[in-house]
């Protein structure tokens, strides 16, 4: 078995990134009678990752993927798990205008008008929570899943990009497709870990991933009838999809299944998830919070005495938000949607970090552990400081940097953003020594011709979203998170371990119970 059970099941990540932290940047991991070694160096994974530069370029085996393509059958490889070749690169091709900066700038209003959706749910809980407390309580501000929020707005915009459909899941209607995720993508994780977990039907947990997946099937099914029968609008991925051509022929139904799949899951799932992490670890620091308010107020994007002041964010205002893009590019960095990263292959014999790794061996680019690593980010890589992506901040892991920012990651107000201050820019150095002036970019997208192609999508979300939300509303920590903070406090850790202790990985990093409770309580 080897290392096997190490990596098995939802906390499998936080054991390779222990392993990371006690074995250096490249360790080997042995998995019944094969080798897999884990790189957590960001230089070398850049390197590797581009085809430009020294290299030598590896590329993304598709038998690593094959258990994500489970969600569908027929089971065919997808722009996601596809090897490099004809097919991915007509997928990509054809796709990728739909994420041009001009084709976003039609995105934007929608993206506001769903979280001002959401906004107006918020209020409403807020309402009736102080209803209740003038009752019974003394608590301040109403319950509020923003886990479930943030999918029903990343969702609702799939459906639009995607197929032009008003999926209506921030007008809080019934979604079998988002009810049924959650196990799915537990049968893919589980999958990852055994082959053979679908075929054990005597457990009802498998019974019910079976189902569901079935259902996800008839779901894809059903809409592919409906685009053959009726076109998508022409800015819509689909319609740009009917027009890839691999080797002279377009993609056949079960191709267009496959990738309408692959693009609503990877395009609603893990920018819902980061959503959810932001607000959490925000929830968390309240000076941090309190700071982002002041940079937004400063704009007039925050309500206050005179809301008639408050306007809705757009895009030209980012470059105005250094600090809220820094929260951001920490959240990601913490706590990263994708946490196992990629794994790629050794095309030939290479030298890794100063040893030879031998042509055919896989290798995995964990994101948790190059986000956790100290030797990326030094002795404070488990604190939430978003200052390390602002100008001005000091070297990462200094004992009195540490202990300067209270636990609570408070960013200096008179602090202005370098290049790398922009969420996921690429500013700084790649250097992962500790000592630097600058730390490595987080690797949330991945680099190289196989990185996120909605990443630019992904990063309008996350601005625009947070900017409106935090605008609004105050947000603290619910009960089950206020409960895993006294827990960390107690024992000496950051209040990223009780994010971490909340967080289950099933493919993706997302809170293991589904849900993220929060207070909600309207800025004042």
């Amino acid at each position: 078995m080897g290392h096997v059970t190490d990596m098995a099941g939802a906390r499998g990540v936080w054991n390779v990134a222990a392993m990371a932290e006690k074995y250096g940047p490249l360790f080997k991991l042995q998995l019944m009678g094969s080798v897999l070694v884990v790189l957590s160096d960001p230089q070398t994974i850049s390197r590797v990752a581009r085809k430009t530069g020294p290299g030598p370029y590896m590329s993304k085996p598709n038998e690593v993927y094959k258990p994500l393509e489970k969600a569908l059958t027929p089971s065919l490889p997808s722009i996601l798990t596809a090897a490099d070749g004809p097919y991915w690169k007509a997928v990509r091709q054809a796709a990728a205008p739909c994420f041009s900066i001009s084709n976003l700038k039609n995105v934007m209003p929608l993206v506001l008008q769903l979280t001002k959706r959401v906004a107006d749910r918020m209020q409403a809980a807020a309402a009736a929570a102080a209803t209740d407390a003038n009752n019974s309580s003394s608590a301040v501000g109403g319950l509020f899943d923003v886990s479930d929020a943030a999918k029903r707005i990343t969702s609702d915009v799939m459906g639009h990009m995607l197929l032009g459909e008003d999926l209506q899941g921030t007008l809080w209607r019934p979604s079998e497709y988002l009810d049924l995720f959650y196990p799915v993508l537990r049968a893919q994780g589980e999958l990852i870990n055994n082959p053979l977990h679908l075929w054990q039907v005597w457990r009802p947990d498998v019974r019910l991933q079976k189902r569901c997946l079935a259902k996800h099937n008839a779901i894809m099914d059903g809409k592919m009838d409906r685009l053959m029968a009726h076109p998508p609008p022409d800015y819509t991925i689909a319609a740009h999809l009917l027009q890839a051509r691999v080797n002279g022929q377009p993609l056949n139904r079960n191709q267009l299944k496959t990738e309408v799949a692959a693009f609503m899951a990877a395009g609603f799932e893990t920018t819902s998830h980061a959503i959810t992490w932001s607000l959490a670890l925000l929830a968390a620091h309240p000076k941090v919070q309190q700071q982002v308010l002041e940079e937004l107020a400063a704009q007039g994007l925050a309500a206050g005495a005179d809301s008639m002041q408050l306007r809705d964010i757009e895009q030209a205002d980012f470059a105005a938000l250094p600090l809220l893009a820094a929260v951001i590019k920490e959240s990601l960095r913490l706590c990263p949607p994708a946490p196992w990263g990629g794994t790629k292959q050794a095309p030939c014999d290479v030298t890794l970090c100063g040893h030879t790794v031998k042509k055919g061996t896989l290798v995995m680019m964990p994101l948790l552990a190059v986000s956790l690593s100290t030797a990326n980010y030094g002795s404070d890589a488990m604190l939430f400081k978003p200052q390390r992506w602002l100008a001005g901040s000091k070297p990462a892991g200094t004992a009195a940097e540490g202990a300067a920012d209270d636990d609570d990651g408070a960013a200096d107000r008179d602090q202005q953003p370098r290049s790398a201050a922009g969420v996921g820019s690429k500013g700084g150095s790649s250097s992962s020594s500790s000592s630097s002036s600058t730390v490595p970019d987080p690797q949330t997208f991945m680099t190289g011709p196989r990185d996120c192609i909605g990443q630019a999508l992904a990063k309008l979300e996350l601005m625009a979203v947070l900017a409106t939300l935090l605008g609004r509303f105050e947000f603290a920590p619910g009960p089950k998170l206020a409960q895993e903070l006294a827990a960390a406090a107690a024992t000496g850790q950051p209040p990223a371990a009780a994010l971490h202790g909340l967080a289950g990985v099933h493919v993706t990093m997302q809170p293991e119970d589904g849900t993220m409770l929060l207070r909600v309580a309207p800025r004042r």
